[in-house]
């Protein structure tokens, strides 16, 4: 299993935890909206960067908060329960 198949699965995961009316969880704002930016030479599968693009262009947020948004979720699965 890759790794982005299994930040795939968690994804899933976290949404089938959420209930219906709450919205999707997004990246905290205050040091992601306004921290420096880098520009960083990720190299990822061809259909990763698709969905990448199609989850940022179907929720209406930048790929960056997506990967922001999904190494906070990786964090806490590392943490465990708490």
């Amino acid at each position: 299993m890759t790794t982005f198949q299994k930040l795939d699965q968690i994804r899933q995961h976290l949404q089938l935890d959420q209930p219906r009316d709450e919205k999707p969880m997004t990246a905290p704002s205050s040091e992601s909206a306004t921290g420096k930016r880098v520009q960083k030479n990720l190299s990822i599968l061809e259909g990763d960067a698709e969905r990448l693009r199609a989850l940022a262009q179907r929720d209406g947020v930048s790929q960056a908060r997506i990967l922001s948004a999904a190494l906070d979720a990786y964090e806490r699965m590392q943490a465990g329960p708490g």
